[in-house]
């Protein structure tokens, strides 16, 4: 990518216990939003608590999968030979999002990724149930989305964006409970 791009905002972290919001959650095919692509994105709109609609869409990154990510994820290339690339599914994704409050574990990732690659501003605000994970349970050594799953018995982690947009939801609506039983200062 050219040095002189644009680099595209990704909304603004806020702190908020909320009942609205949609989950995000993207599988790529590595760290770097400059270098790797998506290859599935994950989406849940909740209302008043509830998950009351669903997006989910394998995309063609137009590269190479590796078998790391393969491993970790189980797309493979041929899975994603079919699928939409990218920017044919850019207006439905960022419709299903519209002004929504934003919750992901480690957002700033997704969100990144989201920005940089729809090469838009995105203006929404967003919330990092790390951040909350590491509030409520300071004592833990790590707060990966696999680790907190494991240690509060929520649904499956998968490395597939329904999937953990399903245990990142579990998640906020318990760091939610504990934060407010807890009188927790966010």
């Amino acid at each position: 990518m050219d040095d002189q791009r644009k680099y595209y905002k990704r909304g603004h972290y806020i702190k908020k216990l909320i009942d609205d919001y949609c989950v995000l959650d993207i599988e790529t095919t590595g760290l770097s939003w400059r270098q790797d692509k998506i290859i599935e994105i994950g989406l849940l709109k909740v209302r008043n608590k509830q998950i009351i609609d669903r997006y989910s869409q394998l995309i063609n990154p137009q590269q190479h999968i590796s078998s790391f990510i393969t491993q970790l994820t189980g797309i493979d290339n041929q899975m994603i030979a079919d699928m939409p690339i990218l920017s044919s599914i850019q207006d439905e994704v960022l419709q299903f999002l519209g002004q929504d409050i934003i919750i992901g574990h480690n957002t700033a990732f997704d969100l990144n990724f989201i920005a940089n690659h729809f090469q838009v501003d995105l203006k929404n605000a967003y919330i990092d149930t790390v951040q909350f994970s590491k509030k409520v349970y300071p004592a833990l050594p790590h707060h990966r989305l696999s680790d907190m799953v494991e240690f509060l018995h929520l649904s499956t982690n998968e490395h597939r964006s329904l999937a953990d947009c399903i245990s990142t939801y579990e998640l906020y609506e318990h760091l939610k409970k504990e934060i407010v039983t807890q009188h927790i200062s966010i």
